[in-house]
């Protein structure tokens, strides 16, 4: 028998070129070509970043909502189905390190059977079916159905328009069900016809197998179940060939799910035309054991110079550890999926459903901007009152931060814990190369780093020293070929062997506002270049904005979280702005958040110095632990910032703008002329300043009830990192990393005017940039208990709480 090694298995990719997948990308994260770094891949035409709507079509797979999936838009009269001609016999089975698939066979004369084709909304031409495969663990998520809206298995039938312009994929769900599928039985026997075959040219054992899988455990002595029903090496096919839309789908009356998408590997390029039935395709459990046993356990055999000798096997299955083959879900970015049902209204409607074109409904992070100024420089209350009851205005005011804001007295000091960075779907982040190329790449693993933060605050300055401990690589990554102007380790340290340290340093003065803000003015470290604000939100949260407005932006919100405040919780993001793809498509690089706990100063010494020790991280390459109000000079570069800097800035040296006008003087006669006016005005605006406090603390109320509506907490009313994420999700509906205003209206819907909306969306946007980031969600988050609490003593009101969170690992 002539076997057909095929390593295209299930990538799309391969119809388009041609290109094998061999072990240029994966589907685990270790060795830095899991899925959150296949816009990194060094490919031509990579669009696994996303295009940002250039293409008019946008990234798959995606989440099909239950308001899609609950909802007819129209009927499916716009498609028809024909069947090929092919037989059993005229079918070239193939099995790769990423899946199985099925295609005709090429005759000597170039030409194939007909595996059928179709026609599609919107689309005059026909689309020629070339080959399906299959995806272990569904890719695409339908809320409300399969397991938490994840499936076993997703099948995809891949389409090329008859004019090679473009492509469809005709796909189903694969699910359990009580009995099994009598035409997908054939498909499997083929497959495991190709098993059998490699089993006896390539003899398996247990040391072959390179990893072990949840979903499977490969064994040496398996025996495929049809392997008693081959005879001669032919399998037992019936008459005929299967007609791929009447055979595989196990519903007979099914509706189709239809978006514009991508391929689901890379290059993940913006041409696909989607259509998923909405009614899964049902295998026995003993089917879907096999599949696989097929897919996962699969030995790539290498052939030597005469084609036909094996010269060695490897297990080289690129699933994950749960054994998953498929693409986490991509944001949307407005898109329109339409549910085109059996009987649906008959009716037109426009539901392409396209990206915008590039610059529109797309929000990119703002740069850095001043906080609006309360008042302008010159006083100007009335014309015979002075300003001595304006802070800025009055010299006995302390300039002092720990006496314009109380709580930088409790932030300041050492701080001990561990942060968690994630990529722009929300996955850990393990293992990446590090290149110069890409800016937020790192060659350890970032799922729980050792943090040490020395803070402190000296009258009118600021000095903040954030260290980071990382353990080393795995071995696994180490084995991994590294790309070409890329490293798999950072200073002098060995892959696998060392881990490695990070410090990044903040400085910055008070303002001449008086308010606790802190300018930050100089950055060293991953900071570097950038200037921003601390700003102090309410006496537990504190809110940092750096950046350089042309390449970075960073924000984070850190919160007390014990009355004694010795412990914090922190939460950001981290943006790079570029016109370079992936960060012009999506500029959101990763989020994170951290735990931190209060030590002494020998305490903080010590467990820095425990770290490098069992992290393995080389002397040279260790940060020194310093004093409070120092600077770490981490090279020959004058990287601390001289005492000429901080006094250009602090406002001890330098002169207030904030000064009366001279030319502002009393007098008797006006005094008493214009007194009776000064009081009527005094009182309005008292009572003027109590209805804004009060509309302000309505304004809050309202939203805390509105996210009551539809998000768990605990008994202490407090959201985990994991229920923030998904809040702040769920109002970010393009999933672009910022909550704008019209997203924002959305989700409060007809609760409040447009009026009251504006004053309640400034005041949760902090930084006044006219969009609403993660850290900035959370500083006003972190107020939800206490404001939820008020109204249950108050009203006695009680919110209705959303069922639990769904488990986003599902199907990962």
């Amino acid at each position: 028998m002539k076997l057909h090694w095929s390593l295209a298995g299930a990538s799309l990719l391969a119809v388009v070129d041609g290109a094998g997948i061999g072990n240029f990308f994966t589907y685990y994260d270790a060795g830095g070509l899991g899925p959150d770094r296949w816009p990194f891949l060094d490919m031509e035409g990579n669009e696994c970043g996303g295009m940002g709507g250039a293409t008019g079509y946008g990234q798959s797979p995606v989440t099909i909502s239950q308001a899609v999936e609950s909802t007819c838009d129209t009927d499916k009269a716009a498609y028809s189905f024909t069947g090929g001609d092919c037989t059993w016999n005229d079918l070239k089975f193939s099995l790769s390190n990423n899946g199985a698939k099925v295609e005709p066979k090429v005759n000597d004369d170039g030409t194939t059977c007909s595996f059928g084709s179709m026609n599609i909304p919107h689309t005059p031409n026909k689309f020629n079916a070339l080959q399906f495969h299959i995806h272990t663990y569904s890719e695409h998520e339908i809320e409300g159905k399969g397991d938490r809206g994840f499936f076993p298995a997703e099948l995809h039938v891949v389409h090329q328009e008859e004019t090679k312009e473009s492509y469809a994929v005709f796909g189903t769900m694969i699910d359990v069900g009580d009995t099994a599928h009598p035409v997908f039985e054939y498909f499997l026997r083929g497959w495991e016809l190709l098993a059998t075959s490699v089993a006896e040219s390539c003899p398996v054992t247990s040391a072959l197998y390179a990893a072990v899988q949840q979903k499977v455990t490969c064994s040496a002595t398996y025996q495929f179940p049809y392997n008693q029903s081959v005879q001669d090496g032919v399998a037992f096919f019936p008459e005929g060939g299967p007609n791929l839309y009447e055979d595989l789908p196990t519903a007979s009356e099914w509706g189709v799910y239809t978006y514009k998408g991508g391929l689901t590997t890379p290059g993940c390029n913006e041409i696909v035309n989607w259509n998923l039935l909405d009614e899964a395709m049902l295998i026995s459990q003993e089917q879907m054991d096999r599949l696989d046993y097929l897919i996962l356990c699969f030995v790539q055999p290498t052939l030597a110079s005469d084609g036909t000798t094996v010269e060695s096997c490897v297990h080289n299955t690129v699933a994950s550890e749960s054994g998953s083959t498929s693409r986490p879900p991509q944001p949307l970015l407005g898109r329109k999926v339409t549910h085109r049902c059996p009987n649906g209204p008959g009716v037109v409607i426009n539901d392409v459903g396209v990206l915008p074109p590039p610059g529109q409904d797309f929000v990119k992070p703002s740069a850095i901007e001043e906080p609006a100024n309360t008042g302008s420089n010159k006083c100007t209350k009335t014309l015979f009152e002075d300003c001595s009851d304006d802070p800025r205005y009055d010299p006995k005011v302390s300039l002092n931060l720990k006496s314009t804001a109380p709580s930088w007295a409790d932030a300041e000091g050492y701080w001990v814990g561990t942060r968690r960075v994630y990529n722009n779907q929300g996955s850990q982040l393990m293992e990446t190369f590090a290149s110069d190329k890409f800016k937020n790449t790192m060659p350890y693993p970032q799922d729980e780093v050792k943090m040490f933060v020395n803070r402190t605050v000296m009258q009118t300055r600021y000095f903040e020293h954030i260290y980071q401990v990382f353990k080393p690589a795995s071995l696994t990554f180490c084995t991994f070929a590294v790309p070409e102007e890329s490293s798999n380790v950072l200073g002098n340290g060995e892959c696998g062997k060392n881990g490695y340290a990070t410090v990044g340093e903040r400085f910055g003065t008070a303002t001449f506002e008086k308010d606790g803000t802190v300018d930050v003015f100089f950055t060293t470290g991953r900071y570097a270049g950038g200037k921003g604000k601390a700003i102090t939100v309410d006496d537990d949260t504190f809110y940092y904005k750096i950046g350089d407005d042309n390449s970075f932006e960073y924000s984070e919100t850190e919160s007390f979280n014990n009355p004694a405040k010795t412990r914090v919780a922190g939460s950001g993001q981290y943006f790079i702005i570029s016109d370079v793809l992936p960060y012009s498509a999506n500029p959101l690089a990763e989020s994170f958040t951290y735990e931190l706990y209060q030590v002494s100063e020998e305490t903080f010494k010590e467990q820095l110095a425990a770290a490098y020790a069992d992290d393995n991280v080389l002397p040279e390459d260790q940060k020194p632990a310093i004093s409070s109000g120092n600077c770490i000079d981490i090279s020959s570069d004058a990287t601390c910032p001289s005492e000429v800097m901080f006094q250009s800035v602090d406002p001890l040296s330098n002169s207030t703008p904030y000064e009366q006008d001279p030319s502002v003087k009393g007098g008797w006669i006006a005094f008493f002329v214009i007194l009776g006016v000064l009081v009527l005005v005094g009182i309005l605006y008292v009572w003027h300043v109590h209805r804004i406090n009060q509309q302000a603390d309505r304004y809050k109320h309202q939203f805390a009830r509105r996210i009551a509506e539809t998000i768990n907490m605990d008994h202490d009313k407090k959201l985990s990192a994991k229920g923030l994420e998904q809040e702040f999700k769920t109002i970010d509906s393009d999933g672009n990393g910022v909550i704008t205003k019209e997203e924002f209206y959305r989700f409060m819907g007809d609760r409040v005017s447009e009026q009251d909306f504006n004053v309640m969306f400034a005041a949760i946007d902090i930084d006044h940039s006219g969009s609403i980031d993660f850290a900035e969600f959370c500083a006003f988050m972190a107020q939800i208990g206490a404001i939820l609490t008020e109204e249950e003593e108050r009203t006695g009101y009680k919110p209705s709480r959303a069922g639990p969170a769904k488990d986003e690992e599902a199907g990962n």
